[in-house]
């Protein structure tokens, strides 16, 4: 099911990007991907997004969008290099996700960042990254991997990040990872979401509260896996205007100071 919207008019309450655009970029020789720019020269801060498991479709797209609306310089990298998959088809995206190299996917990080970099609009001291699901267990990732280029990150609904044995698509969990992070990151999560379990939580609680890390953790009632895309029959309208809220503030804190 698809959401029926006029273009730019996102189901969040209170959203309208009509004015803002996206452009299909050149990031280096070997990666694309879109942006979207606010209003105005800046410098504006930079939010890098990670697109879910089905390429960087029409609600990536959106959400940098979205992201623009509200002052951030917003870069989507396309790590599936073209492929994009309908939401019907769940196999062949879990198999492209299964592909994918984590090393190789923080090179391709680390080349958003340093085209960011380029550009005077902007601000290099004020980039954030965000992402959905694997491109949530990639935000954690990234918060760890650039602790020093990250000023904050907001993870949507990041599967295998507390894992303590490999998932079912062979990838192991990113905690391990979490003493090098510098920066306050938010990670966000539906209490129906049957693929990351209450002790995933509790295991990434209790270790970024043992290694003094800022962060926060939210759960949302009568929310499932992928509750704040509006594109997918999982979307809960309530749930993710609470989650957009909590980021956008969240974002606000750490990065448009």
């Amino acid at each position: 099911m698809t959401i029926e919207r006029a273009t730019g008019q996102s189901p969040l309450d209170n959203e309208n990007y009509v004015h803002i655009h996206t452009e299909d970029i050149t990031i280096s020789k070997s990666l694309k991907g879109a942006v979207a720019k606010p209003d105005g020269k800046g410098p504006h801060p930079g939010i890098v997004v990670i697109m879910e498991a089905y390429g960087l479709n029409n609600h990536i797209r959106e959400t940098l969008k979205l992201l623009a609306s509200h002052g951030y310089w917003a870069v989507s990298p396309d790590i599936y290099h073209g492929h994009v998959y309908d939401y019907s088809d769940g196999s062949n995206a879990m198999a492209e996700l299964s592909r994918l190299n984590d090393d190789r996917v923080m090179d391709e990080v680390g080349q958003t960042l340093d085209y960011m970099g380029t550009h005077s609009g902007v601000k290099k001291d004020a980039i954030g990254i965000t992402g959905f699901c694997m491109g949530g267990r990639y935000t954690f990732l990234a918060m760890a991997t650039f602790p020093r280029r990250f000023h904050a990150g907001v993870s949507f609904y990041g599967g295998s990040i507390g894992n303590t044995t490999k998932d079912g698509l062979g990838r192991s969990g990113v905690l391990s990872h979490a003493a090098k992070i510098e920066h306050p990151i938010l990670l966000l999560y539906g209490a129906d979401d049957p693929s990351i379990p209450a002790d995933e939580h509790g295991r990434i609680s209790e270790t970024l509260t043992r290694l003094k890390k800022e962060y926060q953790l939210a759960v949302f009632q009568n929310a499932g896996h992928a509750f704040f895309n509006w594109d997918r029959t999982n979307f809960s309208r309530p749930a993710a205007n609470r989650a957009w809220r909590t980021a956008s503030r969240f974002f606000e804190i750490y990065l448009a100071r």
